[in-house]
């Protein structure tokens, strides 16, 4: 018998920038979970059956992360198999684009490189296509939350939370008349990808 999908919880994010086209919308965000160990990971992989006991997978698992970064420190991409490709690429301190060759001599590249980021791109065969509409399709997707993040005082200091209320418990107060309608009129429409609200647009490459 198949096992049952674990759904992927979508919630839903009020875009309250007035001078935003999008101003008054719901856009959906991932329900992240709390974050896996790497002990977590290897239990994990024993637990789905590996072959191996939780210490060598949990080993070589550290192993990876130790020789990776290196590599990539030396520009060498990594591919992880099916599941895609960590490579480095160079973010470019604020207007320091060099003008011209004669510009180049004596250059220090620490001058224009501000950082150096560790990027993810998946991978995209046809056979193991893990780029953002082939893997929805692998997820079972599941509408949870309104979230709404907030600055609240807490013992005399203003802090940020984030506050998360079930959607069906705000359909159901909407209908009772104890909430207020969204701003934009239309009580959650979900539409376009993130737009102004901060949304990814659709890519694929992650960025570390």
């Amino acid at each position: 018998m198949a096992k049952e999908r674990i759904a992927l919880g979508i919630n839903l994010r009020l875009n309250k920038n007035n001078k935003s086209t999008t101003y008054g919308k719901y856009y959906p965000e991932v329900d992240v979970q709390k974050t896996l160990s790497l002990r977590g990971f290897a239990q994990h992989m024993v637990d789905h059956g590996s072959r191996w006991n939780r210490g060598d997978l949990e080993s070589v698992l550290f192993q990876i992360t130790e020789c990776l970064p290196e590599l990539l420190a030396q520009g060498v991409p990594v591919q992880l198999g099916n599941l895609g490709t960590f490579y480095p690429t160079a973010q470019v301190v604020k207007g320091a684009g060099v003008e011209s060759i004669e510009a180049m001599e004596g250059l220090n590249p620490n001058d224009i490189v501000q950082g150096i980021h560790i990027r993810f791109l998946p991978d995209m065969t046809r056979q193991d296509n893990l780029c953002s509409p082939a893997f929805k399709n692998a997820c079972s997707l599941e509408l949870r939350n309104i979230v709404d993040t907030q600055k609240v005082t807490i013992n005399g200091k203003l802090k940020t939370v984030q506050t998360l209320k079930p959607i069906a418990t705000a359909v159901a107060e909407l209908r009772a008349g104890t909430v207020t309608p969204t701003p934009g009129g239309n009580g959650g429409s979900t539409g376009g990808n993130g737009g102004d609200n901060g949304g990814d647009g659709g890519g694929d490459d992650l960025d570390i």
